[in-house]
């Protein structure tokens, strides 16, 4: 039997564009001579259950048309699995896509899927659910939050800065402990990433120095500073300066847990996750994902 390919799209991501992205694309794989079907998800938590079934049904590939959110709701049901995740980015940040250095421009993500070789990268795993970028908590983590669901002519910088000026007057950094392969910190943080690829936000590279297939997490603490410096510290991002900043460390392991004195909402791949306490672990080489043939760094070939 013919191996056959599903693409599902989120309809409404993009401000709508998907549907008609995901058209192109259906057009242009059935013209290459590859077998496909497109399925639309109808709402939130139904990627899912498509992925599910694409899994169940033998798909050789799984395209996602959509945003870093649905393509989470894809990872539970892929990972471990032989169908591989290739993506065609119509989402606010593109997270993922950005990490694979999978275009963004829809012919290049077109001739991706068509051209590009499967390799496997890890997955980090919170219980029975996976992420495939950052799971984060803390100031930086709100204002993310509020830029993957923001809606306006605002994208990229000026939105995280506008968001982060809405935010920074009535954030209160909580008192963290996190015990690691490097031991154990417990202090007041403004901010904590565990890295499994380098960027969220969009183009905000958090770990700058985090690889998706060497099976561990770059752990980024960045201390609890006085309000008037948070701006300006987290204003490093763009550029990637924080990381030699005296307030931020980067530590490294394959297992985090994750305690707070009050519980505190964790969000990975722009959606909410869990909350504190919360045990963070790499799942290696959990996920094949189509990217470009050329290798990219941060991607085992």
């Amino acid at each position: 039997m013919a191996k056959h390919w599903v693409l599902i799209a989120n309809p409404t991501a993009g401000n709508a564009r998907a549907r008609s992205v995901a058209e192109q694309a259906a057009l242009a794989i059935q013209a290459a001579g590859q077998a496909v079907e497109l399925r639309y998800t109808r709402a939130k938590g139904h990627a899912t259950e498509l992925a599910q079934q694409a899994v169940a049904e033998g798909a050789e590939r799984l395209v996602v048309c959509g945003g870093d959110g649905t393509i989470g709701e894809t990872l539970a049901p892929l990972a471990g699995s032989r169908t591989a995740l290739a993506l065609l980015p119509c989402g606010t940040c593109n997270d993922l896509a950005r990490a694979l250095d999978v275009p963004l421009r829809v012919e290049a993500a077109i001739d991706n899927l068509l051209c590009g070789e499967v390799r496997a990268i890890d997955l980090g795993r919170a219980g029975d659910r996976f992420f495939a970028t950052i799971a984060a908590f803390g100031f930086d983590a709100e204002v993310n939050r509020r830029m993957e669901s923001a809606q306006g002519p605002l994208s990229g910088r000026p939105r995280y800065i506008w968001e982060a000026l809405r935010h920074v007057v009535r954030y209160q950094p909580p008192r963290v402990r996190l015990c690691g392969d490097f031991g154990e910190i417990e202090q007041e943080v403004l901010q904590v990433s565990t890295a499994n690829a380098r960027n969220y936000g969009g183009d905000l590279r958090v770990a700058p120095d985090a690889d998706l297939g060497d099976g561990l997490f770059d752990v980024v603490v960045v201390d609890a500073v006085p309000r008037r410096a948070i701006l300006s510290l987290m204003l490093r991002l763009f550029w990637q300066a924080h990381v030699r900043h005296p307030a931020v460390r980067v530590e490294r392991t394959a297992r985090l847990a994750l305690h707070t004195d009050a519980p505190h909402r964790v969000y990975a791949d722009g959606d909410y996750l869990d909350q504190t306490p919360l045990v963070l672990e790499i799942s290696p080489a959990a996920l094949r994902v189509v990217v470009p043939s050329s290798c990219s760094q941060g991607v085992r070939c």
